[in-house]
C-alpha cells in the first residue's frame, strides 16, 4: 500500500513537470518563472543582493513589445515569489536568456504601471547581463571618481594660464583670459538686449564640441538672464557689433564642478570659445 503510495506520487509529479514542459517548449521550469538560457557562462560571478547589475532587456507580451531597454538596476530582496530579481540571481555574468513571468503581477507590482492590459498572456523577457558591479566596486569607484575631480580643480587655474601663454591669450577681464581678433565698430551689448551670435566651442586639447558658425542661423539669447553659459554674458558685455574673439572660460563659467555628460565635458574643465557678435537686437 506504501509503495504504491509512493508510485501515485511519481507518476504525479512526472505529469506536473509533463505540463510545464509541454506549455513552453524547450523552458525549464524555476522558482515562479520559467527560462531558456541561449548563452551560459557557469563559471561567472552571479549578481547577489545588493550589486547593480547592468542589462540588455527587451520586454514583450505576445507579439506586442513593451519596453527594450537598457537598464542599471541594483538587486533587492524579492517583491514576490518568481519576480526578476530572482530571475537575475539565476544568471552569470555575460548570459544571455529568455525568462517567461507571470504578466499581471510583472506589470503590476514589478514596472508598477497600473492595470495589466494583456489578460493572462505571460509577460517574455531576453536579458542579457552586461556588467555586475559589487559594493566595493561602487565605493572604490567613489573614490576614484572624488579624487579625480579634486585634481581637476586643482590644476584647472595652472591649464588655464599654460593655455592662455601659448595661445597669446593676453588680455584678462574678470579673470578671464582673451584676445580681440577682429574689432567691429557696431553698438556695444548692454544687460537685458538680446544679441546674436556665433561661436565654436573646444576643450583645450582643440576637439571641437559644439558650434554655431552659419550667420544665417545665428544663436539668440538675452543677456544676463542666464540662457548661456555665464561666461557669455560676461564677456558679450564686453564687446561691440562685429567683433571677434577666442576666450577660455574656467569652468566657473562653463561647464561647472558637474561638466557635460552631452558635450562629453569632464567637471572642473576649462573650455576655450571663439565668440563673434553679430548683431544688437534693438
Amino acid at each position: 500500500m506504501k509503495r504504491s503510495r509512493y508510485l501515485w506520487m511519481l507518476m504525479a509529479l512526472l505529469c506536473v513537470t509533463a505540463v510545464s514542459c509541454r506549455k513552453y517548449s524547450g523552458f525549464k521550469h524555476i522558482s515562479g518563472f520559467y527560462c531558456q538560457y541561449h548563452v551560459q557562462n557557469e563559471g561567472n560571478p552571479q549578481p547577489q543582493t545588493g550589486d547593480f547589475v547592468e542589462v540588455n532587456m527587451a520586454l514583450r507580451a505576445g507579439d506586442e513589445v513593451i519596453s527594450p531597454m537598457t537598464r542599471n538596476n541594483m538587486l533587492v530582496d524579492d517583491l514576490y515569489h518568481g519576480d526578476i530579481y530572482s530571475a537575475l540571481r539565476k544568471m552569470h555574468l555575460g548570459d544571455s536568456a529568455t525568462f517567461i513571468f507571470n504578466g499581471k503581477k510583472f506589470y503590476e507590482d514589478f514596472l508598477c504601471m497600473g492595470d495589466y492590459p494583456y489578460g493572462k498572456t505571460p509577460i517574455t523577457a531576453d536579458i542579457k547581463l552586461l556588467k555586475i558591479l559589487t559594493k566595493e566596486n561602487i565605493e572604490n569607484a567613489e573614490v576614484q571618481y572624488l579624487e579625480q575631480r579634486k585634481e581637476a580643480r586643482r590644476v584647472e587655474d595652472s591649464l588655464i594660464r599654460a593655455y592662455a601663454n601659448e595661445h597669446h591669450l593676453n588680455t584678462i577681464h574678470k579673470g578671464i583670459y582673451y584676445t580681440c581678433n577682429r574689432k567691429g565698430n557696431g553698438v556695444k551689448a548692454k544687460k537685458n538686449s538680446t544679441v546674436q551670435v556665433l561661436y565654436r566651442g573646444r576643450k583645450l586639447d582643440n576637439t571641437e564640441f559644439s558650434r554655431r558658425t552659419d550667420a544665417s542661423n545665428p544663436r539668440s539669447f538675452e543677456v544676463g538672464k542666464g540662457q548661456v553659459a555665464r561666461g557669455f554674458d560676461v564677456m558679450v558685455l564686453e564687446m561691440n557689433e562685429g567683433d571677434q574673439i577666442t576666450v577660455v572660460f574656467p569652468s566657473s563659467l562653463a561647464f561647472g564642478d558637474n561638466g557635460s555628460e552631452e558635450y562629453g565635458i569632464p567637471p572642473f574643465t576649462p573650455v576655450v570659445y571663439d565668440i563673434e557678435l553679430l548683431k544688437v537686437l534693438k
